[in-house]
């Protein structure tokens, strides 16, 4: 492999931070005509004798040539966290689309599932709500919580044994190291200055980038984000911001038909009262696997709390006549609701490196981790915690991060930013940016309406390249609204049959 040269400096075979000229690592990155190269760093920046990691880097160009003048690079953060996007051709694509003419940088952050060392837990799939989604035992096991708990738990402390037995340095896989990767990976690529783009939980590793290099970026979009300083809040605060995104559906609903009022006239009690009835008369299904053999699977209250935090973006429209159902005692939609066709015994999560997914979360905690009494009483109180995987999970990690006192504090900057969220997104709605405007004034925000997390359209890459093209003045939003709301399913409850499940 060739080595790099930064500007003014040749580099030796062993220097670190280096940066080397490789072979791209996946065929999206070929097709796309990227130029790869491998970066070479500590673990820990405070202890460069020890441990090493390498990262692949891929430069793409605008497919129409030079990028514009006087254009900055892209460099991109990806979220997840620990989701690699390097395979992904489609959705590189749309970062293609979204930044114009400019040159993109990506990367794998250290831990990745292309990167050296990978943090790979893969026995963890099978039973976190964020990657087996719905049917996790988290949630389907049982109904009892307590049992539900103890199986995500002892996950998470296998996987935190896997790692450390392996020899990893797991305190340093935070955002706060990540941004030290990032800065040195420009300064190698002789990049003054960048531009850059966050996609969920890699808009907060770009606030931290922010907050500890500030001399080096123009300006921040924060896509869909989820900011690492709110880890730190108790875990049922969560439930109560998403509970808010769906009443606020319901609202909707009430406001634009009347026949949606009249159905529920009590909609702002409609959801809590479905999930009070699940808890007293939860729907069983029973699943075939491949083997031959039958599953039984719980939903209750929180099950019903948990998949619509993930598919409130596809069932907006059916969530008031759902409601209204649950509420006479119907439960003939849960099936499709929950998506008991889609069980899968043995999921995968081939894109993410999940020991760094649970790296990442707790250490960027720093010593703001929960005790285990705190998330017990939390999962007591309510249980649809369980779904809600940050920060709860991490009393049960072993250490934690190694990150500077302040990393949890809110990013004090004058940098220029735009926030993009769906409207239909109870992850990461509008409430994180009006929270980080507060220290940040030069952030303006938009939300696009009817999409969920990760929203595409046009009206999307139309807000990025317009507050490229001049952060500091605001964007034009007016196309906010171009995807329209899907008519709302009216239907009258229908009254369950005595002993109907």
């Amino acid at each position: 492999m060739l080595l790099l040269s930064t500007p003014g400096q040749a580099q030796t075979s062993d220097e670190l931070p280096r940066l080397e000229s490789a072979e791209c690592p996946t065929e999206a990155l070929r097709e796309l005509g990227a130029t790869c190269h491998t970066f070479h760093a500590p673990e820990n920046w405070e202890a460069p004798d020890d441990n090493t990691i390498s990262l692949p880097v891929a430069v793409i160009e605008p497919e129409d040539g030079e990028p514009d003048e006087d254009t900055l690079p892209v460099f991109f953060f990806p979220g997840g966290p620990g989701y690699s996007s390097l395979g992904e051709l489609e959705y590189m694509e749309q970062l293609l689309e979204d930044i114009g003419n400019r040159t993109l940088v990506t990367m794998d952050h250290r831990g990745f599932i292309h990167a050296e060392p990978a943090l790979e837990c893969p026995d963890y799939a099978a039973v976190s709500p964020y990657h087996n989604i719905i049917h996790t035992p988290a949630i389907t096991a049982s109904l009892e919580p307590m049992h539900r708990l103890g199986i995500i738990t002892s996950a998470v402390e296998a996987c935190y044994r896997k790692l450390t037995e392996e020899g990893h340095d797991v305190s340093q896989y935070n955002s706060h190291a990540v941004s030290r990767d990032v800065d040195e990976l420009r300064r190698l690529l002789g990049h003054e200055r960048i531009d850059g783009f966050g996609s969920s939980t890699g808009s907060g590793t770009l606030a931290s980038f922010i907050q500890y290099h500030p001399e080096s970026i123009r300006a921040a979009i924060f896509g869909w984000p989820w900011f690492n300083h709110l880890r730190n809040r108790p875990p049922v605060d969560e439930l109560y911001t998403a509970k808010q995104t769906f009443t606020d559906t319901l609202a909707l609903c009430a406001a634009e038909d009347e026949a949606c009022r009249e159905m529920l006239p009590n909609w702002m009690q409609a959801f809590d009262r479905a999930r009070y009835m699940l808890d007293a008369r939860p729907y069983v299904a029973h699943v075939a696997t491949p083997y031959g053999r039958t599953e039984t699977l719980y939903f209750d209250g929180a099950a019903l709390f948990d998949t619509l935090y993930l598919t409130l973006a596809s069932d907006y429209a059916e969530l008031p006549s759902l409601l209204a159902d649950i509420g006479a005692g119907d439960y003939s939609r849960l099936e499709a609701f929950f998506r008991t066709e889609d069980y899968d015994p043995e999921p995968e999560a081939p894109n993410y490196a999940l020991g760094y997914f649970l790296a990442h979360v707790c250490s960027d905690m720093g010593t703001n981790r929960p005790s285990r009494d705190a998330s017990i009483s939390a999962v007591k109180r309510d249980p649809a915690v369980l779904g809600f995987e940050p920060p709860w999970l991490c009393a049960w990690w072993g250490e934690d991060g190694d990150v500077p006192a302040e990393h949890n504090d809110p990013p004090v900057s004058e940098t220029p930013a735009l926030a993009i969220h769906g409207e239909m997104d109870p992850c990461c709605g509008t409430r994180w940016s009006r929270h980080l405007q507060r220290t940040m004034p030069n952030l303006q925000y938009v939300e696009l309406q009817a999409l969920g997390h990760n929203p595409v359209n046009e009206c999307r890459s139309t807000l990025i390249q317009a507050f490229l093209d001049d952060p500091d003045s605001p964007v034009d939003a007016s196309c906010r609204d171009e995807t329209s709301r899907e008519p709302w399913v009216i239907e009258p409850p229908a009254v369950a049959e005595s002993g109907d499940t």
